[in-house]
Order: C-alpha cells, then sequence, then structure tokens
C-alpha cells in the first residue's frame, strides 16, 4: 500500500508537468489553429533558464525560477514576433513547419550555449521527504502537484473570468470577426503566446529537479503532452488536465508494475486507441464538414 501511494503521488507529480505542457500546446492551438512543434524545446529552455540563473548566476533559488518565469515570457513574445506574426497569413503548413525549424534552431542554440553534459536544477523545497501513511512522499512532488493545480486555477479564471479571456476565446472562433469589432487580436495573441511559453517554463522548472536538464529533455515531454492533448481533446483545457494525469499514471504505474522498457508503448497505445475509437478525445467535440 505504501509503494503504491508513492507510485500515486509520483504519476499525479509528473502528469501535472505533462498537464502544463499539453496547455501550452491547446492555449496556442485554440487561439491561432496553429499546433506548436517547438513545445518541448520551449520546456527544455525553460529548464536551462533556471539552470543559468540558479546555477551558473547564483541567485537565489525563488529568484532565479522568477528569473526563469520572466525570461520565458519574453520568449514568447519574441516567437510571436519573430516566427508567427510574419506566417500567420500564410498556409497553416507553413507555420507548423516554422515552429518545427525554429525547434530545431533553439535546441542547437542550447547545445551551443549550455553544452551536451547534462545539468542538475535544485528544487526550491529541497530533497526532503515527509511520511504520509507510511510511504515517503517527495516534498518537490507534492509541490508540483499544488503549484499545477495553483497555475491552473489562475488560467481558468484568466481565460473565463476576465475580458482577455474573453477576447482569446472570440478570436479562436473568428479573428477577423473579432478585429471587425475592435478586440486588439495582436495583443491578444501576444499573450496567448506568452501564456504558452509561462506553462511551458513552469513544466521545465518543475520537471528538472525530476530529471537532469538536458537539451534533448524537451523531446519525450512533448510527446508526451501530445499524447495527453490527444486523449483529452485538443481544443480543451480540462481535456489536457486529464490527458496529462492520465499519461504521468500510466507511465509510472506501467513501468513499476508492467515493465519500464515499455512504458511509453503504454501511453502512445492509449493514445492510438482514441484516435481509432473516440479521435476528438474525452472532451472533444465531434464536428463534422458541411457539405
Amino acid at each position: 500500500m505504501q509503494q503504491l501511494l508513492q507510485l500515486l503521488v509520483n504519476g499525479v507529480a509528473l502528469g501535472s508537468v505533462y498537464a502544463l505542457a499539453a496547455l501550452g500546446f491547446v492555449i496556442v492551438y485554440s487561439a491561432t489553429g496553429v499546433v506548436n512543434f517547438a513545445a518541448g524545446q520551449f520546456v527544455m529552455l525553460g529548464t536551462f533558464f533556471g539552470v543559468a540563473a540558479i546555477v551558473q548566476a547564483h541567485f537565489p533559488i525563488a529568484l532565479g525560477y522568477l528569473a526563469a518565469v520572466i525570461g520565458m515570457a519574453l520568449f514568447g513574445v519574441l516567437f510571436f514576433l519573430g516566427v508567427h506574426l510574419p506566417l500567420r497569413k500564410r498556409p497553416v503548413v507553413s507555420v507548423i513547419i516554422g515552429t518545427v525549424a525554429i525547434g530545431i534552431v533553439m535546441q542547437n542554440a542550447a547545445l551551443l550555449i549550455w553544452g551536451p553534459w547534462p545539468a542538475r536544477l535544485p528544487s526550491p523545497f529541497g530533497d526532503t521527504a515527509i511520511s504520509i501513511a507510511g510511504a515517503a512522499i517527495s516534498m518537490h512532488a507534492l509541490a508540483t502537484i499544488v503549484i499545477t493545480a495553483l497555475l491552473i486555477a489562475a488560467l481558468y479564471a484568466l481565460l473565463y473570468r476576465t475580458g482577455i479571456g474573453r477576447s482569446m476565446r472570440a478570436i479562436a472562433q473568428d479573428s477577423e470577426a473579432a478585429r471587425l469589432i475592435g478586440l486588439p487580436v495582436t495583443l491578444t495573441l501576444i499573450v496567448t503566446w506568452v501564456l504558452a511559453a509561462a506553462c511551458s517554463a513552469f513544466a521545465g522548472l518543475l520537471v528538472g529537479p525530476m530529471w537532469f536538464a538536458d537539451v534533448n529533455m524537451g523531446e519525450p515531454v512533448a510527446l508526451k503532452a501530445f499524447a495527453a492533448t490527444v486523449i483529452g481533446g485538443f481544443g480543451s483545457v480540462q481535456g489536457a488536465i486529464l490527458g496529462g494525469l492520465f499519461v504521468g499514471l500510466v507511465e509510472i504505474l506501467g513501468a513499476s508494475y508492467l515493465t519500464s522498457t515499455y512504458k511509453d508503448l503504454l501511453a502512445f497505445g492509449v493514445m492510438i486507441a482514441f484516435l481509432l475509437v473516440r479521435p476528438q478525445g474525452i472532451f472533444g467535440e465531434r464536428i463534422g464538414d458541411r457539405g
């Protein structure tokens, strides 16, 4: 029982990271109709911003985390201005290719700046563990769950209780109509990319102490986040959260009780099953094409 409780907490903590990365997918897709295939590199860059601030610049941990989030928010603005804005009038496939290309550039730039050797990002909560029902639970894992819950609540309030959230949802429905009624489309899209970058920053900063920071670390996170988005339903905030938690639990429990060799196969096998049986995901809506 103690082992199961520990695995469940670790699975939810890892799933929280996947959920944050999946929210980055969903926020951009909902507002622009584009899948950001550089999302994994966003997570990687957020981790290395933390490494640069805390390990290399010797900032206090709390200040270093804050600096990393602010740095990623600014990077989101630069990404919008340098990648999305010049391509937004082009076909969607051009924007997608642009995100793939800039993701490769980001990964190679990180390799040049930080080198190929992994780094360890310290946790603000240290390496301590607490005992719950006889199980040793990592403080960082518990904090990851709590922080993710708070971020999700804040994001939900922003999207559904504020004017900027209503603007984002209106622009997602029809950007030209939104522009005609006077909504600040460009500013709202900037906010969209800033939110996506911030979610990726938190995902990278929370997963950094769990894994070693490595220039290739974003790829597995992005793939699991993509699987979570497909399972939960593309464009659904609730789906991204539930899908991320589900993938995290499947990965941890499958590795522990079945085999660690095929833990990735379990998550992607579920994704493929959803694509075959319910392609719109758990919370997605079936949309029919008009004849």
